[in-house]
């Protein structure tokens, strides 16, 4: 039968708009006419309504999610068959979903997520009180109502608790970027299952991202099981630490190691919620108007769901839709009364045959081996040349004849054989180089100045210490050959400020020496050390010596002085005095003249000659002695100069 808008099924729902699709499913927005409400009904393709394992998907997720009942579960009304085709009437919701949410407003305040988180935890905990796992936790299977209220729907592909019949083991399903390790590798399910994948919807709300992306499903999927995730700290920053712990325990690979309960997990967080701001009996997670139109197209779910209202109470299932039920389910206990009969006299043993799966992806390949009636478990083993995630083969191997049921280890590439690179950041190239050759590795070394790390010391490594990587490969060593070593520039008559620049420019440190002189002008560098063209590390301090004026003083005016008086002046005033003496009409023993002159300027510890008058000298007469002796030159001791 071919649904479309307009038709009425089940004599009181009336179909109208498409509001999304899946991969086995379409949901209508529809209205009950018994009860005058709308509802959403989400029925069968028609591709597969005549697939029993389809159809027995599809009315085990009726039979999950009718039997809870509880505030943030999507309700289930009613359930029914038309014309072959197979539909469930579900509550109508014409808010977002949660990842609609995300992708508008991530990352969220840490009070708001951990909130959504528990609304969430609340209704996988139902689930499981009614020994329900959901196995699809993930933020297109969270619904918003119109209060702001989360609700989970889609138990599609829920577990029904020990003993069902529902789900084979070893079998994968569920989504990717939300799938729990143990989901990955085909093995039980349990209720610390969905607290994984609610871990990576809290993880998602915080940061914004998912903490495992990339590729194919298969590659993500061994992501999940291998590899450990980011704290969302790092990605967020603002994110308590208390409350960064919690979202890491609940993404622990092994199931005892996280939280075990959602009520577990729900007590944690309740533990830091106090300190994550104001506390509101529920959050409003958006406006159903703000969502744009009344009605949502879903994200590609898996299986889609429609929108909602408030869930009805369990007595309004129409009755007269109860009996086909109690009926079938009669015959279906006597159904398996007849197999199990069969069984134990030996009428019913049947065998089957081990497919060759070898090349195919994990998925394909497991649902291989579950087409041949048996049943998987996979079994990751480490393969040089086979992508991740590739089937190498199965035990017993392909073609081998089993009784139906039994179960076939199927090998799984998870790609080379790998070992822990070990950390040598910081140790010499000897010891290195030992310690990274016996565990296995080669070393190839490149080298590099560095100012931090001493000559001859690993500064880096590649892979990163903690990283797998195969045996024998190559582990390269960046090693320090100590500070680098530069030219030092000539700076040698350049001014002080030229000179300062151009050696800071080059990442020289500067020291300033000062030297009085003459001869040059003051502010140009005369000399510098280490000298121009030497070799020296980076950030070596270079010695520049600076011309600066030679200081002056005022000479002292002595002419008329005693000798004696006008040396002891001269010498205090910083000069250097020296005399001669000449004949004058002047008193013997008084300056007559100095060079230089009096109160004019003079270097400091510069010379000063004064001339001492020795008395009236002789004049000559004719034919007299001739000229006098030349005036004796003294010193400012009074010793004959020569």
């Amino acid at each position: 039968m071919t649904f479309r808008p307009g038709m009425t099924i089940g004599g009181r729902y009336e179909l109208g708009a498409e509001l999304g699709s899946g991969g086995m499913a379409r949901v209508y927005l529809a209205h009950d006419a018994v009860l005058d409400r709308q509802v959403a009904v989400k029925v069968l393709a028609e591709s597969y309504a005549t697939d029993p394992n389809f159809v027995e998907r599809f009315r085990r997720e009726a039979s999950a999610a009718a039997g809870l009942n509880h505030p943030n579960i999507v309700a289930v009304y009613d359930r029914g068959d038309a014309d072959g085709s197979y539909y469930i009437v579900m509550e109508y919701l014409s808010g977002p979903d949660l990842k609609q949410v995300i992708r508008r407003r991530a990352p969220l305040p840490p009070d708001q997520a951990v909130d959504m988180a528990l609304q969430i935890l609340a209704a996988v905990g139902a689930a499981h009180k009614r020994d329900i796992i959901h196995r699809d936790i993930k933020p297109q299977n969270v619904l918003v109502a119109e209060d702001g209220r989360l609700k989970v729907t889609d138990f599609g592909i829920a577990h029904a608790g020990e003993g069902s019949d529902m789900t084979e083991a070893g079998s994968v399903i569920g989504t990717a970027q939300y799938l729990s390790p143990e989901q990955a590798r085909g093995d039980e399910v349990t209720a610390a299952s969905d607290c994984y994948a609610v871990g990576i919807v809290l993880y998602e709300m915080l940061t914004g991202r998912l903490p495992f992306e990339g590729g194919a499903p298969v590659a993500v999927a061994m992501k999940q099981i291998s590899d450990p995730p980011a704290p969302p700290r790092v990605h967020e920053p603002s994110i308590p630490p208390e409350l960064d712990r919690i979202v890491l325990r609940a993404l622990e690979k092994r199931p005892s190691e996280r939280y075990r309960t959602a009520e577990d997990f729900a007590e944690a967080l309740m533990a830091v919620r106090p300190a994550l701001g104001p506390t509101t009996a529920q959050t409003a997670v958006i406006a159903a108007g703000a969502a744009g139109a009344s009605t949502r197209v879903m994200d590609q779910p898996s299986e889609p769901t429609g929108p909602t209202r408030v869930a009805p109470p369990p007595h309004e299932l129409p009755p007269r839709r109860r009996w086909p039920w109690v009926v079938g389910g009669l015959g279906v206990v006597a159904l398996v009364a007849v197999v199990l009969a069969l069984v134990l006299s030996g009428g019913g043993a049947s065998t089957t045959t081990v497919p060759d799966v070898e090349g195919l992806q994990l998925v394909d390949a497991a649902r291989a081996i579950r087409d041949a009636d048996l049943s998987p478990e996979i079994d990751n083993v480490q393969r040089d040349g086979v992508e991740p995630g590739t089937a190498i083969g199965t035990d017993p191997p392909a073609g081998t004849e089993l009784d139906k049921g039994d179960t076939v280890i199927l090998r799984v590439s998870v790609g080379p054989e790998t070992a822990p690179v070990p950390r040598v950041t910081g140790e010499t190239i000897e010891d290195a180089r030992r310690i990274l050759t016996q565990a296995g590795f080669e070393v190839r070394v490149q080298r590099e100045a560095s100012e931090d790390v001493e000559a001859g010391s690993v500064i880096s490594q590649t892979p990163r210490a903690g990283d797998e990587a195969a045996p024998g490969s190559d582990v390269v060593l960046v090693v320090s050959t100590g500070a680098e070593q530069v030219a030092v520039p000539s700076v040698a008559g350049r001014t002080q400020d030229v000179a300062d620049g151009l050696l800071r420019g080059q990442g020289f440190g500067v020291s300033v020496v000062e030297q009085a002189t003459d001869e040059s002008s003051p502010g140009t560098v005369i000399a510098q050390s280490p000298a121009a063209g030497a070799r020296v590390d980076s950030g070596t301090t270079v010695t520049i010596t600076v011309a600066v004026a030679v200081p002056t003083e005022t000479v002292p005016n002595v002419v008329g002085q005693t000798a004696a008086n006008a040396q002891t002046a001269l010498s205090n005033a910083g000069f250097n005095p020296i005399s001669t003496t000449a004949a004058s009409d002047e008193p013997e023993g008084t300056v007559i003249s100095q060079l230089p002159s009096g109160d004019s300027q003079a270097e400091q510890g510069s010379t000063v000659e004064i001339v001492v008058s020795t008395g009236p000298g002789t004049t000559g007469t004719s034919g007299g002695g001739g000229a006098p002796p030349p005036p004796e030159t003294t010193s400012t001791t009074g010793e004959p100069l020569p």
